[in-house]
Parts: C-alpha cells; sequence; structure tokens
C-alpha cells in the first residue's frame, strides 16, 4: 500500500511539472502570437521586442530555463550509477523525469530563438540538440523493448526468466478454483508463440505476435466466464507476462540497438553541451543577460 501511495505521488508530481512547463510555454507563445510571426528584420520595431527578443527580458529567461532543463535531465544519468539509494525514487519516475527535460528544453530554447532559424555556431548547436532529442525518443522507445520490473528499471535475462516464473505460480494459484479449459488452452499457445528474435525482421515480428496475444488473452478471457475480480488478476498477471515474454524475446537485439545508439547519442549531446556553455558565457560576458533577467524579476517583484 505505502509503495502504490509513493508510486501515485511520484506520477502526480511529475504531471504536475509537465502541466508547468507546457502552461509556461503556451502562455508564452500566446503572449507573443504576433511578434512571433513577424519577420526578423522588423521584429526590433515591435512593441513586444524588448521582452521576447533572445537578448532582452523574457526571452533570455526561458532561454536559461531551457538550457536548465537539458542540464537536470542528466539527473537521470547519475540515479543510474546510484541503483542502491531507493530512497531517491524509482528509475521509472526519474526516466519521466528525463523526458519531460529533454522535451521541453527544446521547446523553450526554440521560444529563446524567436522560433527562427539560427545562424553560424549556435546553428550547430540547435542541430545536435535535434539529432539529441531525436535519438533520445528513439533510446527510450528502444530500452522499453528489454524485459522490466515492475517499478520500471529493466531486468536481466536470469531476474526476468525467474520473475516469469513466479507471474506463472501466481496465475496457477489464481485459477485453482476455476477449472476452465480456455485458459490451459491458451497457455499452450502462447508457449507455441513464443520466438527469438536476431534481427530487426524479428524485430517486427515480435512486436505483431504480441498485439496478438494481448486480443488471444481478452477473448480467452471473455469465453472462461470468470469471477469480475478473478478476471482482472488474471489478466494483469497474463499482460505482465506476455510484456516479459516479449522484452526476452527482443532482448539480444534491443541491447545491441542501444550500446549502437550510445555511440551516436552521447559525442552528440557532449557537443551540443559545449556549444551551449560557450553561448551562454558569452551572453553572460558580452550581453549583459544576467542583468535582463535581475531587471524583469525586479519589475516583477515590485522592486523599483
Amino acid at each position: 500500500m505505502i509503495g502504490a501511495l509513493r508510486r501515485l505521488l511520484a506520477t502526480s508530481a511529475t504531471a504536475m511539472f509537465a502541466g508547468g512547463l507546457a502552461v509556461l510555454a503556451l502562455a508564452t507563445l500566446w503572449l507573443g502570437r504576433s511578434y512571433y510571426l513577424l519577420p526578423r528584420y522588423e521584429r526590433g520595431l515591435d512593441e513586444l521586442d524588448p521582452l521576447l527578443s533572445a537578448g532582452h527580458g523574457w526571452g533570455v529567461t526561458i532561454g536559461l530555463l531551457g538550457t536548465t532543463l537539458m542540464v537536470v535531465m542528466n539527473l537521470y544519468t547519475l540515479r543510474k550509477k546510484l541503483m542502491g539509494w531507493h530512497w531517491l525514487g524509482s528509475m521509472a519516475g526519474w526516466l519521466r523525469f528525463h523526458i519531460i527535460c529533454g522535451v521541453f528544453g527544446p521547446i523553450f530554447i526554440l521560444l529563446h530563438a524567436g522560433l527562427t532559424w539560427p545562424t553560424g555556431l549556435i546553428a550547430v548547436g540547435f542541430w545536435c540538440m535535434t539529432l539529441v532529442a531525436l535519438s533520445g525518443t528513439f533510446g527510450r522507445y528502444v530500452y522499453g523493448l528489454l524485459p522490466r520490473a515492475t517499478g520500471g528499471g529493466a531486468l536481466g535475462l536470469q531476474q526476468a526468466r525467474a520473475e516469469l516464473a513466479d507471474l506463472h505460480g501466481s496465475l496457477v494459484l489464481s485459477t485453482a478454483d476455476a477449472s476452465v479449459e480456455e485458459l490451459g488452452s491458451l497457455m499452450l499457445e502462447l508457449k507455441e508463440m513464443e520466438i527469438e528474435a536476431t534481427s530487426l525482421a524479428d524485430v517486427a515480428r515480435g512486436l505483431g505476435l504480441y498485439r496478438q496475444r494481448r486480443r488471444r488473452i481478452r477473448a480467452a478471457l471473455t469465453a472462461a466466464s470468470l469471477p469480475s475480480d478473478v478476471e482482472r488478476s488474471v489478466r494483469e498477471l497474463l499482460f505482465r507476462q506476455i510484456r516479459l515474454i516479449r522484452g526476452l524475446e527482443l532482448s539480444q537485439v534491443a541491447r545491441r540497438l542501444l550500446r549502437y545508439w550510445h555511440l551516436f547519442h552521447r559525442p552528440l549531446a557532449g557537443a551540443m553541451y559545449v556549444i551551449v556553455l560557450v553561448h551562454v558565457a558569452g551572453a553572460v560576458v558580452f550581453g549583459g543577460s544576467l542583468k535582463e533577467v535581475g531587471d524583469l524579476l525586479a519589475a516583477w517583484g515590485g522592486t523599483p
């Protein structure tokens, strides 16, 4: 019960964090809806330029926010190195935080740039950021193909097989009082559908089989006419079981893809952070960006 409550609170906090960032981004878009549609050479004469341009006011603030999000998303990597520190929260929660920062960081940086294509060194950083975001989405999808623990972290092959055996035992206990032929034939059918993926074509086939298994489980449970509480428990156990089976089937290819992905993703992320550091340092030293943010905060706080 305590674990379930903790997961609920963590999920709610993540949803509030993402919702707050979304509201902030949409409010900025709404505020600058006319400004962002102007050609770049006309924006200097617009009344919103002192607020929304990249070197002033709110434009600097959202740039710093986007940069901060792109930096703190690396806390997920630090959390992975502290696997024994469970009080820090689940890996699933940290992964959601990582993804949210990776989505909204580029959005705020684009708003900071006034929704225009950057030039020079910043253009290189922009495309590095874009490729990091896209490759991160691909990496998250591939990571999701691995066998997963209930808390969301990836399982080793031996751990996954042990949990699969435990699930099978739980399923037998759950249906001990329900002598239904449909479930017996279902288990045999699911066993016959198992494959071992060694190529991308096998991965596509495995994903198709996973969808077939879900449909077959629903059909078998409908035919079995189990009591509602038993049916719900059995469905959860079976769905968890076929997710683990899918992870075991696709694990070999998924782990190979993740190795290649790291070779691409990490150097791009490193280049992006170096360029961002150069840009921020230049803006602070030569552009007076921190003074702009300070003036904006002082205006909001009513300081003369």
